[in-house]
């Protein structure tokens, strides 16, 4: 094995999970990785499942206690929209150095408790520490397993995942625990940086979800979504508690996929332009119920009069409790190259997307945005408009690089490391790059590049292995 580090010259400025330096371990043993035998052979699949990001360890618990945080995360307000009321019983999942459990252990004293779980000891030791230094009781320390938080059945009032769930690998076996660990009427407070626009793209993209996503995974293990806020600047706060428990008071959400929602007559929408990298989506509700309205990655926004078509490179929510228009800004890319951006009163219709289609397995692997070298760790491509604007040009109009370059280089990334980022999403979507115009000026391409993931990812493309 090889390790290799090295700073990338586009860098710009990066959080915890984001950093310029990559680290790499690549085989010298030659071959194929095995994902990518597959891909040559059934080049219209894509794995579309979230995958669980690592876990924090212990060594950057530091982070956590930075006096950034208070205006980031704003957990005074997430407190307060949680409702704590003294005697209540906490469990903080994922606890680590105890940053929100010694706030909450405040709001719930004298009598409450907070179960601060974690998998760490190390962690837990801290968070102890901690404790003890600002005079905070009533935590109990509790060492989980990554498929067992260890809570009492029956007797929690308030779980909080302050983004921690996206590290869970046995989430199923998690969901199981946390609903039989709620009393009758606990809740669950789930925070998560978002996807959808944007405010969670210097994160490494396994650390933010989407409400699709969270959904998509909470829902079939027997919860219900409470409610949604969106005040915080990064992150969704979701509310949850278990299906069918009527002592958490409020109206049900409805939760609707946007072509079933119109499809119903629960909702009226309209896309119009709105520039290169977003469509707004004017959507209002019919009716008096609480509606959640989502939108998958890969929607198809078709323009009127010969305009530029678009797609969407993220999923897309929308929350409509009343019966006003609302504009919905909904992330996209350009189909074509050559006509001009829609501006606002350029008309699309929305299409859905349409499985199989190398186009829709693109804008997964996008808004996924990681890759592997043969047995390298999880490499990160950069969430930057450019890099996914040039991958969907390449897999839709084929341009050459120099047409190519000069459309997506801005001053986040040289165009040369954003056409090759594109060539490795369109390989990731089964796209055979090698038969692209931007092939033909690969040395142009990465003849300089400084990234070792790239130059390992080029070297088994063009060699069939990665050189000492």
């Amino acid at each position: 094995m090889i390790m290799t580090r090295t700073d990338a010259p586009w860098c710009v400025g990066s959080r915890r999970l984001l950093g310029c330096a990559v680290l790499v371990l690549v085989s010298t043993t030659g071959g194929l990785p095995a994902t990518a035998q597959g891909r040559a052979q059934e080049p219209d699949r894509i794995e579309r499942h979230r995958v669980p990001a690592d876990f924090m360890s212990f060594r950057g618990a530091q982070w956590l206690e930075r006096d950034e945080r208070v205006q980031e995360e704003q957990p005074g307000a997430v407190l307060d929209a949680m409702g704590l009321e003294v005697g209540d019983v906490v469990a903080d999942m994922g606890c680590g150095s105890g940053y929100y459990a010694r706030r909450m252990a405040q709001r719930v004293a004298p009598e409450g408790r907070v179960y601060c779980v974690d998998i760490q000891p190390e962690m837990l030791d801290m968070m102890q520490q901690l404790a003890e230094r600002d005079g905070v009781t009533g935590i109990v320390p509790v060492l989980g397993d990554v498929d067992d938080p260890k809570l009492p059945a029956g007797e929690v009032d308030w779980i909080i995942l302050a983004d921690v769930y996206h590290e869970m690998s046995e989430y199923e076996a998690m969901l199981a625990a946390m609903r039989a660990a709620l009393a009758p009427g606990g809740r669950v407070a789930l925070l998560e940086y978002r996807i959808e626009d944007g405010t969670g793209d210097n994160l490494k993209s396994d650390h933010a979800m989407s409400v699709r996503q969270v959904l998509a995974e909470w829902l079939p293990a027997g919860f219900a979504l409470a409610e949604l806020h969106e005040f915080l600047p990064g992150q969704h706060l979701f509310v949850m508690k278990v299906a069918g428990d009527t002592e958490v008071p409020g109206d049900p959400i409805i939760n609707l996929d946007l072509f079933e929602a119109v499809e119903q007559g629960l909702v009226e929408a309209e896309a119009v332009g709105a520039g290169n990298a977003s469509v707004t989506v004017r959507i209002r509700n019919t009716g008096d119920d609480k509606l959640l309205v989502t939108m998958p990655v890969g929607v198809s926004f078709q323009a009127a009069d010969g305009g530029r078509d678009m797609v969407s490179r993220r999923d897309a929510a929308i929350r409509l409790f009343d019966g006003v228009w609302r504009d919905w800004a909904v992330r996209s890319v350009g189909r074509q190259q050559g006509p001009p951006a829609a501006g606002t009163g350029d008309r699309f219709t929305i299409e859905r997307p349409a499985n199989g289609l190398a186009l829709n397995n693109l804008m997964y692997a996008m808004q996924v945005g990681t890759y592997r070298v043969a047995d390298s760790p999880l490499l990160y491509i950069p969430r930057v408009h450019g890099v996914e604007q040039a991958a969907v040009w390449i897999a839709e109009a084929n341009p050459s690089y120099d047409d190519l370059a000069s459309a997506v280089e801005d001053d986040r990334m040289p165009a040369q490391y954003a056409v090759a980022f594109a060539l490795i999403y369109c390989d990731l979507a089964g796209i055979d790059v090698t038969r692209t115009r931007v092939w033909e000026d690969r040395e142009q391409v990465f003849g300089l590049l400084r990234d070792p993931g790239l130059t390992a990812w080029y070297q088994i493309k063009t060699t069939g292995q990665i050189q000492q």
